[in-house]
């Protein structure tokens, strides 16, 4: 269990003192106050540039670190000294590193998390590297996982990285507009951009790559660039389609507004949508609004490249997660510039075994349906709208 860190100050007001028995003292506590302590100390350590004198006991040491059991009971030098320099360490942290060998006791933040890791790995604390990990486990969040990410270059916890890409392949278009983006490391963008499945396309994903060598012009992309063009990924979500009949007509003007209502009892993470392009146009501008009822929730603005302008196509649009919330109206207004035919559907449905949409449709209502297929994941983690 993490506990305030006692500083330097604390551990010279315990020096010296004898052991106590009263009715409110621990093992725990006895222990806690044997640290720096000479009552029984068989070895003092001259600890930092400052050399400061800290008090030890080897059977405490060795009974935590088999780096210590090798220093005192192998053929090292200092198995027959009774002091031992360590230079390579600050008397504040080796304070702590000794508080967690005598109680277990230590409380990790980002600020002392790298030097109490280098001295869990230089005296093979392998419970604290294990509990260092679980700290940053926990640390992740939707906001700080790209940040821990790139720190983990440092650490090396699979278990760390796992967890940040995940949330970072379902959300991958807030990631590429965080302020953290520009800053990771070269070696964290490549776990990226290598994502097996992501929720984004080719081509945002060379945007984000764009972004990144702005911001780090000395570094060469070159690799990077290849990965993004030739890796082939799928999304980490559903393709739901949209399925109805054709009316007589088939392609006519502009697309009305997509309106839907969540019907099923989980919220859901609602991530992009195909839409219908035919036009003349060789790139053409698509506006996409979602709105919650009357309100505003998402927009973003996309430039379609129309590769063949006899073709019907359908551009896939990803967005930043949208959280839907069950027996909310949604509406999508679709505006494309310039303006495109659209397909004309007759009750429009989608079909899944556990995800229900309601689709407001009037029979002589003639307005086309524009949307092609949507993409969306149940959230099944409890997660709702902040």
């Amino acid at each position: 269990m993490a506990t305030a860190r006692p500083d330097g100050a604390m551990f010279g007001a315990i020096l010296s003192r004898a052991l106590s028995y009263g009715s409110s003292d621990t093992i725990s506590s006895r222990l806690e106050g044997m640290v720096n302590n000479e009552f029984c100390s068989d070895v003092t350590f001259i600890v930092g540039a400052s050399k400061q004198r800290i008090h030890a006991h080897k059977l405490l040491l060795v009974m935590a670190s088999e780096y210590f059991y090798v220093m005192f009971f192998g053929n090292f030098v200092e198995a027959e000294q009774h002091e031992v320099t360590l230079e390579d360490v600050e008397p504040d942290v080796f304070l702590v590193i000794l508080r967690y060998m005598y109680c277990q006791q230590v409380e990790l933040t980002f600020d002392n998390l790298r030097d109490i890791f280098d001295c869990a790995q230089r005296y093979m604390l392998r419970e604290l590297h294990h509990q260092i990990g679980m700290f940053l486990q926990e640390q992740v969040k939707p906001t700080s996982a790209l940040s821990i990410f790139s720190s983990n270059r440092y650490y090396g916890y699979p278990e760390v990285d796992d967890t940040c890409l995940r949330l970072i392949q379902n959300n991958p278009l807030y990631y590429f507009n965080h302020v953290d983006f520009v800053s990771i490391d070269r070696e964290s963008l490549h776990k990226i951009f290598a994502s097996p499945s992501i929720n984004c396309t080719d081509d945002q994903l060379g945007s984000a790559l764009e972004i990144w060598e702005e911001a780090n012009p000395f570094m060469d992309v070159d690799d990077l660039r290849v990965l993004v063009n030739q890796t082939k990924r799928s999304y980490s979500c559903l393709k739901l389609l949209v399925f109805g009949q054709n009316m007589s007509e088939g392609f006519v003007g502009t697309a009305d507004d997509f309106k839907l209502t969540l019907m099923s009892d989980n919220p859901l993470s609602l991530y992009g949508f195909g839409v219908y392009i035919l036009s003349k146009a060789n790139v053409v501008s698509v506006e996409l609004k979602i709105y919650e009822e009357d309100i505003e929730i998402s927009s973003d603005v996309f430039e379609f490249p129309n590769s063949s302008v006899s073709t019907v196509h359908v551009a896939d649009l990803f967005f930043e997660e949208v959280i839907m919330t069950p027996r909310m109206n949604y509406r999508i207004a679709i505006n494309t510039s310039p303006q495109c035919k659209q397909l004309l559907m007759r009750d429009p449905r989608i079909y899944h075994e556990t995800i229900k949409f309601g689709i407001p449709y009037h029979p002589n209502d003639r307005k086309p349906i524009g949307v092609a297929h949507l993409y969306c994941k149940e959230c099944t983690d409890g997660r709702t709208k902040d």
